[in-house]
């Protein structure tokens, strides 16, 4: 599974979705799915497991952006999962999202499960928070 989020994380190794908490800490968030060997730390919020760690501890932090291309229109891929993309519709045409079976509407959007084999001109952009991080916090 390749999960594309706005943030993610890699801490002991592993990959989890994650987010600022403070100047100098990250939460990270388990990916549901993904077997995970490290669950030290880690609080329980309904179904969804979270822990706090030091930014200096990770091994990764980045923003990963994926946007292919589906039957001439764009779309934000936000997983790949056993050669299906769940995407969210980027384009601005909603007679043509209402008449290719896209789920959704016009004012809350439109989103599909895509046969990755079908996509095109797919782009993966990634943005280096640790980087950016550590520019601001030298030494």
């Amino acid at each position: 599974m390749t999960p594309y989020s706005p943030e993610m994380a890699e801490y002991r190794g592993e990959t989890y979705f994650a987010g600022a908490e403070g100047p100098d800490h990250v939460w990270i968030r388990k990916v549901p799915g993904v077997a995970y060997a490290n669950a030290e730390g880690f609080q329980t919020y309904g179904n969804r497991e979270f822990a706090t760690v030091a930014v200096e501890e990770l091994q990764a932090w980045y923003f990963e952006r994926c946007t292919a291309t589906w039957r001439g229109q764009r779309f934000a891929v936000v997983m790949i999962h056993d050669g299906k993309a769940e995407a969210g519709y980027a384009g601005g045409d909603y007679v043509w999202a209402a008449q290719n079976g896209l789920e959704g509407d016009q004012y809350n959007g439109f989103r599909a499960t895509l046969n990755v084999d079908e996509l095109e001109n797919v782009q993966i952009e990634r943005t280096d928070l640790l980087a950016r991080w550590r520019e601001k916090n030298p030494g």
